[in-house]
């Protein structure tokens, strides 16, 4: 036994001591790793590129591989990484955990915890997990997050229902359901859907959206709310253009502007162009012979006007509005609501110089009296028994320098008759002549009258008896720098003495009617080509061809002024003359003519008439049995009137008087019962039948009736 193991090792000790012969050829080229050759671009194969390891478990019917650590996997263009994966090659599906990302060119990222891949199918299913707390996909400035995110690469098309939020730089957008395509840059969104816009941060409530992320285009087709800082938009249809903060709403809606002070201006249409940066919006009304018309309406709570018609446009930063198209201003402050017609009409505003309310007093009677006599400052300062103690020491008190001045501002020392004194002599040693002390009040010293004052001044005061000589030029200069300063540092006071630096700015309100214009009130109607209201003075002007009507009473001229107190007028002006006809009885009627025209009114009632150059009158004086049977034509160069209700009280006309009485009988005769130029124009008359709901009308002043279009001409 011992020796056949000693031989054995023997033997094998002689192998290792043999040396090889066959010397093996070097490698022509580096060894690697050969890649079975296939296309690895196949759309409809997944092709697993990477991993740290594989594994395939034994005794399974279909082939599973189990691959860990950098992980990576191809479809055609699209690549999936991750940390561990289950791989089945034959049906082109796998299962990815952790850390997973799917990329697309450099374009398209996907991240999320988990990836359950359907490679036949190409459709991705993405779930949040430990390594990734939400799924997120990346298309260029687009940002989609959400829970769980189906992802089909056929349509190239991502959707969630689980709820989500897109972000693409210009506006946020969350929803319960939403998907959104790379390649086409839609989204849509359904169920508690809001935008948030985010360099001005309005918001944008509906159930249902598309939006376009490259054009930031939101596409609305159901309720709608949008909600800024000052402006809120209702609608059902449109365009909104995110970017550029321009609407285009094609089905009836409604944009509500808030000013600072909180007043709210509702502009509403059948359609509606909305456009924020240049505060202005726009609203149509369709032209719809099978279905009511619904006009466009525009209305101003805090001035409680609203305006209506076929379009209508309005600036929300001037307060500027405008209507065409019938449009109809409807003015509802007082219980007799005015309504006025016009081809154009246009609301604005007016900025006038107004005193606050600490500032406007109600003066008593004697307290405007005593404010009233003072002429300038000095004499307010005279009576001062205080000096203001609180200004800087270099401040002078109120009045100060004035009175050091003197009241025209022209200080003492230019009136020197030494020219070599103007240099070297301090101004409080300069002797003052009594002519320059007489110039005070003057406002311009012209240098003839100084000239001739100082040859007759007096010189008992020069020592060397010298001609007086004229003032020197750069003294003038200097004084009437010096007078311009000080003009400056007086303040402008009115009336009752207040400062008019401490006036404010103030908005009114004012309209304009323009073309074939008419109003309607209860007890007041009148037409003109073209009509003003200003709130800040509450006049009302009506201009060419202007006609007023109150009961049985016409007055035209070439212009008419109105005063309104509450919206009731007050006052009447005719400037440049013009014709009163009151109706008495069939056709006879009281007339009035005359250079100029104004009535007083009380209570909407004549109260009282004045009447100024060229005066012209044919009326019936009433009998003491309320009858009528005389007519009276009188003329004058003046006429006042007192009415008592609707009967004349008194009148009077002066200072000469030409005139006829004649018995009524005969002047039904012939034609002297009308001054020239009388018209009785009641075909043109507004009148009203029913308004309805204020959004829809029913009445004489919708259609410009053919007489009135004859009387204004074309």
């Amino acid at each position: 036994m011992y020796s056949i193991v000693s031989a054995q090792q023997k033997a094998n000790q002689q192998k290792k001591e043999l040396k090889e012969t066959y010397t093996r050829p070097e490698p022509k080229k580096p060894l690697k790793p050969t890649i079975p050759k296939e296309n690895r671009y196949q759309d409809d194969k997944v092709f697993l590129e990477h991993a740290d390891s594989l594994y395939r478990p034994p005794h399974e019917m279909e082939e599973r591989q189990i691959v860990k650590g950098s992980v990576e996997f191809r479809q055609g263009g699209m690549f999936m990484y991750c940390d561990s994966a289950y791989y089945w090659p034959t049906r082109n599906s796998m299962d990815a955990f952790g850390h997973v990302l799917m990329k697309q060119g450099d374009t398209l990222f996907v991240y999320a915890d988990k990836l359950f891949y359907d490679g036949m199918m190409r459709h991705a299913i993405l779930v949040k997990g430990p390594s990734q707390s939400e799924v997120i996909m990346m298309n260029r400035s687009v940002t989609l997050t959400t829970d769980s995110l189906d992802y089909d690469l056929v349509q190239d098309l991502g959707w969630y229902n689980v709820g989500g939020k897109l972000v693409d730089g210009v506006n946020t957008l969350t929803s319960q359901y939403g998907q959104y395509s790379p390649s086409t840059k839609i989204a849509d969104f359904r169920g508690d859907v809001v935008l948030v816009n985010n360099k001005d941060g309005y918001k944008l409530f509906t159930e249902e959206l598309t939006y376009n992320t490259e054009t930031a285009v939101a596409d609305i087709n159901t309720e709608t709310l949008i909600e800024g800082e000052n402006d809120t938009i209702i609608t059902t249809q449109g365009w909104y253009n995110t970017k550029t903060d321009n609407a285009t709403l094609t089905a009836r809606s409604t944009i509500l502007h808030r000013d600072s002070a909180g007043n709210v201006v509702t502009l509403e249409g059948d359609s509606l162009i909305y456009d924020k940066l240049r505060h202005l919006s726009e609203a149509y009304m369709f032209r719809n012979p099978n279905r009511r018309p619904r006009p466009m309406v525009l209305t101003d709570t805090a001035r409680k006007m609203q305006l209506v018609g076929g379009f209508g446009m309005y600036n929300d930063l001037l307060q500027e509005a405008m209507a065409t198209d019938y449009p109809l201003l409807i003015e509802y402050s007082r219980p007799d609501t005015l309504f006025l017609r016009a081809d154009t009409i246009l609301t604005f505003q007016r900025t006038e110089k107004v005193w606050p309310d600490s500032l406007n007093h109600n003066w008593d009677k004697a307290t405007r009296e005593r404010l009233q006599a003072y002429g300038s400052i000095s004499e307010m300062v005279d009576v001062m028994v205080e000096s203001l103690l609180l200004l800087p020491h270099y401040v002078m008190n109120p009045g100060e320098a004035v009175k050091l001045l003197g009241m025209d501002g022209v200080p003492e020392w230019a009136f020197r008759r030494d020219p070599s004194s103007v240099k070297s002599e301090e101004p409080e040693k300069t002797e003052i002549s009594e002519e320059s002390e007489q110039l005070e009040n003057s406002e311009i010293l012209e240098e003839s009258e100084i000239l001739e004052e100082s040859d007759n001044s007096d010189n008992s005061d020069n020592s060397d008896n010298s001609i007086p000589l004229p003032l020197d030029s750069l003294a003038l200069a200097e004084a009437a720098r010096v007078r311009d300063s000080i003009e400056m540092m007086r303040p402008k006071l009115d009336k009752l003495g207040r400062d008019s630096a401490f006036m404010v700015d103030k908005n009114y309100h004012a309209a304009k009617a323009i073309g074939k214009a008419r109003f309607f009130k209860s007890d007041l109607q009148g037409i003109a080509d073209t009509i003003l209201y200003h709130q800040y003075d509450s006049m009302l002007y009506m201009q060419r061809k202007p006609v007023v009507w109150s009961e049985e009473r016409q007055i035209f001229g070439d212009t008419i002024k109105v005063h309104l107190i509450d919206s009731v007028a007050d006052w009447a002006h005719l400037p440049a003359g013009g014709m009163v006809i009151e109706h008495i009885d069939e056709d006879f009627y009281n007339q009035l003519s005359g250079s100029e025209i104004k009535a007083l009114l009380r209570d909407s009632q004549l109260d009282h008439l004045i009447v100024n150059g060229n005066v012209e009158t044919i009326f019936l004086p009433m009998e003491n049995d309320s009858t009528y049977n005389k007519l009276v034509h009188a003329e004058s160069s003046y006429l006042t009137v007192d009415m008592d209700g609707k009967e004349m009280k008194k009148i009077k006309m002066w200072p000469d008087v030409d005139g006829t009485v004649s018995p009524l009988f005969l002047v039904k005769k012939n034609e002297d019962k009308y001054l020239q130029g009388f018209k009785w124009l009641e075909l043109l008359r507004p009148r009203r039948r029913w308004y309805g709901d204020r959004v829809t009308w029913d009445d004489e002043l919708g259609d410009v009736p053919d007489e009135l279009i004859e009387y204004f001409g074309q």
